[in-house]
């Protein structure tokens, strides 16, 4: 009887890892290999879904418990649809081919739209767009339109089906793995980098979006638009057409200055070249010739696109330094208090008129803002620390999948009339994890945090003169309405009921407290009405339909003053008859960019927020002053060629003016029941991806066999065929989020070697092909009996690898009786499984907790061999060398605060905490019994407990032009409790995911500690430069020390840590205007020097019982979606 022992074995820890290095390869966007509190949804099971169909649409919509939903916006949708298809086809000569979905969401306060161009599925969530950026306009003809005309032009530019999105190129590389017991190492070289079939710039994309038609009006070159172009480009500082190519590290004003450009530069396009010209640009980008729109343009313009955008942008500078030489000359404006920020807004003078309540996004690079109190007195600024805002570390609303919020203050604000405390609104999850607005107060000088409303879906609050009441602006099913609050009581009363769509702003009251003024609007401008309390008389102030009015104010004794574009730019004026304004209107500033948000002191100070290229400031006008030289104003209008031609439509593609849409109303109880506009949603999917693969998988060296080195090398053609692998992923979703598929099969071509083509691709050799194998699926609709936002949320994993081992196996055979032992070489074959069922519970916005089972059936195949010494063959065998099974628990905490350098530095949180019960039959040995293998198992019972925390912190000075500065602290510690068990299940600290300075496998053991500490700083913070299809953002520098123990039966000793010292390059790309691309180098040298006593009946090919480690530099490359991916 002979016993045999396994060479090699595929670590269990191994397997774990594969999963997480499969995600990097696959996934399309910046996702980690850990699972996300970002990437998980809450549970909504209070809302039913309902399906409109028209011909070329379909459009689901939701109603909740309480019969509210947006069944109203999707009728309206169902009309708009239908009126636009046909001139948004018409002009890019092309239809999608299924009907496009669209999604109506009203359960979130937040304005969006999304085109999953390569899904055919629309998101719009209903409440209008109010934004600082743009003007009013009419917000489901325009969201509508442009978002489906995304889906069009988008697709007519692509280059191929979008069925097949992307196809992957992977390059993996290991380390030198040195231990005979370990079949190949961890990877040091991981890249993978997705061709998609688009790349369409985001101006483009959002010009031609905004653009729409020539003759079509729902979105057209507002003075806001203007506002943000005129100044850019006076000051020198627009967007290059590099940056606008994409979103890259932009700030929220920067980004909407790809949008602003981006639709002044089609504009520009549509009237040199005609609106046909859009067309043949797009065309052109769907060439494989072109990668670029610089090349795209030439093909289609016969110009270059740099070319384009230079005569643009020289011709525009020309035209706004002529058209406002008069206004510069003659510029008049308030003393600016407050430049830090692009985002200042709402300033609000305190009763005794010593302070300014204003909001603020200084020291961020987005629009989160919060609450900033002057004091004009003692010229001291305070920030209102709120509860969750004015932490540094926040965690992000997630809006759907991508669409990011964060938690601040929103919209205007105002003071109780003692002075002691503001109100405000702020969003903030419900028990159904609904995202809603509500008031909240907060005392000054406590900074106690009172709650006002819940679930109003409630903002911009306004003070009655005596306190006891507060106007508010309430939203539902894409209207806005005027609502009053009982400061006391908290009763609320509805003051207007729209329901057509209109939206309300803004709120004041008259000093007298008999009036409330108010923003109004459902097209394209505002104009100021006024209502009495009771919701009665209501009747118009400033009302003149070609111009744009909005923020009333009052002084005390009750002159009117307002924010008007009457000249072509926002300034401010004021009447003291407000039944006769046309005869009593002064204006009182004179802006290059505009002025915004008045506010009144008791003493007539004004405050408000001017606009300049720097963004949103507060200025303050002492001593507010009419302008009689410009009594009339100075007259200004936009360059032409930012505007569109004026045209009629063609015969036949008329579209509806937006007051078509007035008179549709929600949906009846009885609608509901006789389903005869609608029906139940049933379950629509999107048509399946095809992601073709290439992979370079170089696990497999030029040496044949491990076990005997007097085997001749592979040829270097030879050792590439075996290590390519190719293969497909595969993708789709349930449109609503309730179901999805995930999958990808890859196979080694070069893994077998057959006699012919046709034992090639028989089904036994398919079979026994290298594989990489993943299949996953997601039940997010959560479990029927829990309703609640956190009902668990299914995860079905299925993962399998086979890796076959020439030559792997070597037997000592005896011939005969009297002759010396020969080695008999058997190929080997590892087939390993795993299948995870996760069960995951969204509690919060950062925190992620999950139950599941794990089963791992392990086995190896021993390839049919001629045994010398029996004399006869010794048939296949296979054998489990690994069974394992358990429960786990987790959980997963994460709070990062969201800023433009944040992939690079990131600056928060991060904690994976677990404890699992693993109960396992490993293969301990072979006996041979009457010519066949047998299997001997060893029994155990794992408890291992883990915890991995992250914490980054950005310096407070840092992360402006010049980049972020940051440092970095990691610690993972594991342990498996009880007595010490096989090196099988060791954990392991070492290589690309731990400790760089030793390889994966020289850091292992029952128990491991690993920590890290880095900092990283900018080498190239700004580079801004596009090269073919490729944008170069940033490039930095990070250096770090690592300090590892790994044990099995005694604490070693903090003395005793391996120690490494590091230098990592982090190049931050774009590439083909849509992908995040981030390149890492690193090198790590190992400070210690140790040595590894290997199994026994294990040596190197020099012989050695050991394995040297330490004193060495080792490198590591990356091409992946993001950094700090492990």
């Amino acid at each position: 009887m002979r016993y045999l022992k396994l060479p090699y074995r595929l670590r269990r820890f191994q397997m774990h890892l594969f999963g997480a290095v499969i995600w990097i390869l696959s996934a399309p966007a910046p996702t980690a290999a850990q699972v996300s509190p970002a990437f998980y949804t809450y549970v909504r099971s209070d809302l039913d879904w309902y399906t409109i169909e028209t011909e070329h649409f379909l459009i689901h919509f939701h109603v909740d418990e309480t019969g509210s939903g947006s069944s109203r916006t999707a009728r309206v949708v169902s009309k708009i649809v239908e009126d636009i298809y046909a001139p948004i086809t018409s002009l890019y000569d092309y239809e999608p081919d299924t009907k496009v979905s669209f999604v109506i969401k009203d359960f979130e306060d937040y304005s969006n739209g999304a085109a999953y161009f390569f899904d055919n599925v629309i998101e719009i969530w209903t409440p209008a767009l109010n934004t600082a950026f743009r003007g009013s306009h009419h917000w489901l003809r325009n969201v509508i339109t442009h978002e489906f005309t995304h889906m069009v032009q988008v697709q007519k530019s692509m280059k191929g089906s979008r069925r097949v999105p992307f196809y992957y190129l992977q390059i993996l590389n290991y380390e030198d793995v040195r231990r005979p017991d370990v079949l190949y190492g961890f990877p040091n070289v991981i890249a993978t980098y997705p061709i998609p079939i688009l790349n369409n710039p985001a101006w483009l994309a959002e010009g031609t979006a905004q653009y729409q038609r020539q003759w079509m009006n729902y979105d057209h070159w507002d003075t806001h638009r203007d506002m943000l172009l005129r100044t850019r480009v006076l000051a020198g500082e627009e967007l290059s057409l590099a940056d606008m190519g994409g979103f890259y590290s932009h700030t929220s004003l920067m980004r909407e200055g790809v949008y602003n450009q981006g639709f002044a530069f089609t504009t520009y396009l549509a009237n040199r070249f005609g609106e046909a010209g859009l067309k043949s640009v797009t065309e052109e980008l769907g060439a494989w010739s072109n990668w670029n729109f610089e090349s795209a343009a030439k093909d289609a313009f016969g110009v270059t696109g740099d070319q384009l955008y230079e005569e643009w942008i020289t011709s525009l500078r020309e035209e706004y330094s002529e058209r406002t030489a008069e206004i510069r000359a003659n510029e008049s404006s308030g003393v600016t208090l407050v430049e830090k920020g692009f985002n200042n807004f709402y300033p609000r003078f305190s009763p005794d008129g010593e302070k300014i309540a204003y909001l603020s996004n200084e020291g961020e690079d987005y629009s989160r803002t919060r609450i900033h109190v002057l004091n004009l007195r003692a010229g001291s600024e305070t920030v209102v620390e709120l509860p969750g805002v004015g932490q540094r570390f926040v965690t992000g609303f997630t809006c759907s999948f991508g669409h990011a919020l964060t938690k601040s203050v929103s919209g205007a604000i105002d003071w109780h009339p003692d002075g002691n405390s503001i109100v405000y609104a702020r969003i903030r999850d419900t028990k159904y994890g609904h995202l809603y607005s509500d008031l909240y107060s907060i005392d000054i000088a406590t900074e106690t945090e009172t709650r006002l409303t819940t679930e109003l879906r409630a903002r911009s609050p306004s003070y009655s003169p005596d306190g006891s009441m507060i106007a508010f602006v309430g939203e539902s099913d894409g209207s806005a309405n005027l609502y009053l609050l009982d400061a006391k009581s908290k009763d609320v009363t509805s003051v207007t009921q729209y329901q057509d769509g209109t939206q309300v702003s803004e709120p004041v009251w008259h000093p007298g407290g008999d009036w409330i003024y108010f923003g109004v609007s459902r097209d394209s401008n505002r104009d100021i009405v006024r209502i009495r309390p009771t919701g009665k008389e209501m009747e118009p102030v400033v009302a003149d339909r070609a111009v744009d009015e909005r923020s009333p104010a009052f002084s005390d004794d009750g002159v009117l003053y307002y924010s008007s574009d009457r000249t072509g730019i926002y300034n401010l004026y004021r009447s003291s008859d407000t039944d006769q304004l046309d005869r009593h209107t002064e204006q009182l500033t004179n802006e290059l960019g505009g002025a915004f948000s008045p506010n009144l002191s008791s003493s007539g100070q004004l405050t408000y927020a001017r606009y300049t290229a720097a963004g949103y400031q507060v200025a303050l006008l002492a001593d507010p002053k009419d302008l009689p030289t410009f009594s009339s104003g100075i007259p200004y209008s936009a360059p032409e060629m930012v505007m569109k031609a004026e045209t009629s439509p063609p015969e036949g593609l008329h579209v509806p003016n937006v007051d078509v849409d007035a008179d549709i109303h929600a949906f009846s109880a009885e609608a509901f029941e006789q389903e005869a506009e609608l029906r139940p949603y049933d379950e629509v999917f999107t048509s399946f991806s095809f992601l073709p693969v290439l992979r370079l998988d170089q696990y497999v060296s030029r040496q044949r066999s491990r076990t005997e080195v007097r085997l001749k090398d592979r040829s270097h053609s030879e050792t590439l065929w075996r290590n390519l692998k190719l293969g497909m992923y595969t993708a789709s979703r349930e449109i609503l989020g309730g179901l999805s598929m995930f999958g990808g099969l890859l196979i080694g071509p070069g893994s077998t070697s057959p006699d012919s083509f046709s034992d090639f691709i028989s089904p036994g050799n398919i079979l026994d092909l290298e594989r990489d194998l993943f299949l996953q699926f997601d039940y997010n609709k959560g479990i029927g009996l829990v309703k609640s936002r956190w009902s668990p949320q299914i995860s079905l994993e299925l993962f399998n690898i086979r890796r076959n081992v020439e030559k792997g196996l070597a037997i000592d055979e005896f011939p005969c009786t009297a002759c010396y032992p020969d080695t008999t070489l058997a190929d080997l074959s590892y087939n390993l499984w795993e299948v995870n069922l996760s069960a995951r519970s969204k509690i919060n916005r950062s925190l992620l907790v999950e139950a599941g089972y794990r089963y791992s059936p392990y086995q190896v195949t021993t390839e049919r061999f001629f045994s010398k010494e029996l004399q006869g063959a010794v048939p296949e065998s296979s054998s489990k060398y690994f069974i394992g099974h358990g429960p786990r628990l987790k959980a997963y905490f994460e709070s990062f605060h969201s800023y433009r350098d944040a992939d690079v530095v990131p600056h928060g949180l991060r904690v994976e905490a677990g404890f699992e019960l693993e109960q396992g039959k490993l293969l301990e040995r072979f006996t041979i019994e009457n010519g066949f293998l047998k299997p001997v198992y060893k029994k155990s019972q794992i408890y291992r407990y883990t915890i991995d925390g992250r914490l980054g912190y950005r310096l407070s000075d840092s992360g402006r032009s010049s980049g972020a500065h940051g440092f970095g602290l990691r610690i993972k510690h594991s342990s498996i409790l009880g007595n010490p068990v096989d090196d099988f299940y060791d954990d392991y600290v070492g290589g690309l995911a731990g400790a760089r300075g030793y390889p994966f496998y020289a850091l292992g053991g029952n128990e491991t500690l690993w920590t890290q500490l880095s900092f990283t700083f900018p080498i190239a913070s700004r580079i801004k430069k596009q090269i073919l299809f490729t944008y170069i953002d940033k490039i930095y520098a990070r250096v770090y020390g690592d300090a590892a123990l790994a044990w099995t039966v005694k604490w070693p000793g903090l003395e005793n840590a391996r120690k490494d010292i590091g230098a990592e390059i982090r190049l931050s790309l774009g590439s083909y205007y849509l992908l995040p691309t981030a390149v890492f180098v690193s090198a790590t040298y190992g400070l210690d020097t140790f040595e590894i006593d290997l199994d026994e009946g294990f040596v190197t090919p020099s012989g050695s019982k050991s394995v040297e480690y330490g004193n060495e530099l080792l490198w590591h490359v990356g091409v992946m979606f993001g950094f700090d991916l492990f």
